[in-house]
Order: structure tokens, then C-alpha cells, then sequence
């Protein structure tokens, strides 16, 4: 359904419906002012609208009424100030149970399996854990297999490391006052060390981890971000510490980084 489609009412159809060269329709101008309405937690107002988008004061009032009556904007608390309405919300619920986070991943985690045939895991981020929701396996016949829905703290893993270069600082030094725990004799149990081990996966784009987690084990992970900007998890290769030298590392974490950048993107990071 269009705007006009409607039946609501839009009086100056010269003014508002038809765009001539080098000017917005009254379809596009609707379409700037809901996301302008769903970019403003607390509203946004006919005048405020009208600055930060460049349309005439009056057609704002317009469009939003029209869109108000149609219910995908609302007032609410003082007169004049629209905020997202219940249809825009229940658009973006239909839309967040089509496109899950696992649904999202799956073709990138399918193409880095299909590529370098070693399995692949979605880590998401949980506080001050992670729990590895969904994986693809390879068809080798030794594999690194990960315990799906269960909490593992941050400082363990690719994983793990991969989340936490994507954290504010702030927010690690958190984690690591929760200290550090040594799991191999490769774990990393020195802060400092820790500390530069971060910032140059930062600089990399990815992390990689041979068995500082789990002696025989190895991966290869790159950080996703959610729409908010916050680290949300991780997209993550597998495979046991000896295959590990078989790859040629600095071209998987980019290929692994790169997936989760599209991931990010999916997720309306816009980053």
C-alpha cells in the first residue's frame, strides 16, 4: 500500500505527490521521515523534522499525520512530537523472526566451510560470556568439536579473544578483573600480555588462538556487531592445533573478518 493508496488525505497534490526534477515525491519524503521517527528514541517534532531533513515544515505535518492515521507513527506525551508506531514495530518483529541471527550467518559460515573445509561456529557474546549458538561442520574426518549452549567465559579461545577486541577497553579491563585463568600451558595469564595480544588483533581483524584453550585445539576468529555498535560475537574456524600451520593464517583471518563484517552489516551495524 502506498501513501495515497490510503484514502487519507493529502490536499496539495501538486506540492507533495509528484517529484519533478531533482526534488523527492511524497513516497520519499515518508520514507526520510520514518527513519528519522525510528532514529529518535524520544520523538521527533514537526519543526526539529523539518530542519534536519530539509522538508517544508508544512508537508512534514502533513506526511506524518498521514502516517500517524496509518499507524506507523504515533504522539505520544506532548502534542506534536511522533514516535514509531505499533505497524512499524510489528514490521520489524516479522522481520527479526524471518532473518534470525543464525539465518543470517549461515550462508557466510557455509561459504568459510565450503573454502577451507574446517568447521565453523557462531559464538555470541553474553555479558561476560559466550555460548556457541549454531555450527557448520567439515567433512574431515578428525575434527574440533565445540559444546553448543553452554557459557564459556571470554578469556578462553579465538572466540573469546575475538569478542573481547571488539569490547570498549573499559569493558574488558572488567573481564579481566575477574582474572585469568590458565588452561594449557599456552594460556595467556599475564594482563599486560593479554593486553597486547588485543591490540594487535584489533589492528589484524581477527584473533587466533593455538591451544591456549584447549591443548590440541586451534581457531580463527574475527568480532560481529550488532546495529547498537556493541560487540556481539564472533564467527569462528575450528580445527585441531596441527592443521592450523597448514593454512595460510594472515588469508583466513581475512577471509574469517570479512564474513563477520558482512554479518555486521546484516545486523545493521553500520560501522
Amino acid at each position: 500500500m502506498t501513501v495515497e493508496e490510503s484514502g487519507a488525505a493529502v490536499r496539495d497534490r501538486s506540492d507533495d505527490n509528484r517529484a519533478g526534477p531533482g526534488r523527492p515525491g511524497v513516497l520519499d519524503r515518508a520514507v526520510v521521515l520514518l527513519e528519522l521517527v525510528a532514529e529518535h528514541e524520544g520523538g521527533v517534532g514537526v519543526r526539529e523534522a523539518a530542519r534536519l531533513t530539509g522538508i517544508d515544515r508544512s508537508a512534514v505535518s502533513r506526511i506524518l499525520a498521514q502516517l500517524e492515521e496509518l499507524g506507523w507513527v504515533e504522539q505520544t506525551g506532548e502534542r506534536g512530537v511522533y514516535s514509531t508506531g505499533h505497524r512499524l514495530f510489528s514490521l520489524v518483529a516479522v522481520l527479526r523472526d524471518r532473518d534470525s541471527l543464525s539465518n543470517a550467518a549461515k550462508p557466510i559460515m557455509q561459504e568459510l566451510v565450503d573454502t577451507y573445509n574446517e568447521s565453523c561456529y557462531l559464538a555470541v557474546r553474553q555479558h561476560h560470556r559466550l555460548v556457541f549458538r549454531d555450527k557448520i561442520d567439515c567433512d574431515q574426518t578428525i575434527r574440533y568439536v565445540l559444546e553448543l549452549g553452554k557459557p564459556f567465559r571470554l578469556t578462553t579461545g579465538s572466540a573469546g579473544a575475538a569478542i573481547l577486541a571488539g569490547m570498549p577497553q573499559s569493558e574488558v579491563e572488567l573481564v579481566f578483573a575477574e582474572g585469568l585463568e590458565r588452561y594449557t600451558p599456552s594460556s595467556i595469564t599475564d594482563i599486560g600480555e593479554y593486553r597486547e595480544t588485543l591490540k594487535r588483533d584489533r589492528e589484524l581483524g581477527y584473533s587466533v588462538s593455538h591451544g591456549r584453550w584447549i591443548r590440541n585445539g586451534a581457531g580463527i576468529a574475527a568480532p560481529f556487531f550488532d546495529a547498537s555498535g556493541s560487540c556481539a560475537g564472533a564467527v569462528t574456524l575450528s580445527l585441531p592445533g596441527y592443521r592450523l600451520d597448514l593454512l595460510p593464517i594472515d588469508k583466513v583471518g581475512h577471509a574469517v573478518a570479512d564474513g563477520a563484517r558482512r554479518l555486521s552489516r546484516r545486523l545493521g551495524y553500520l560501522g
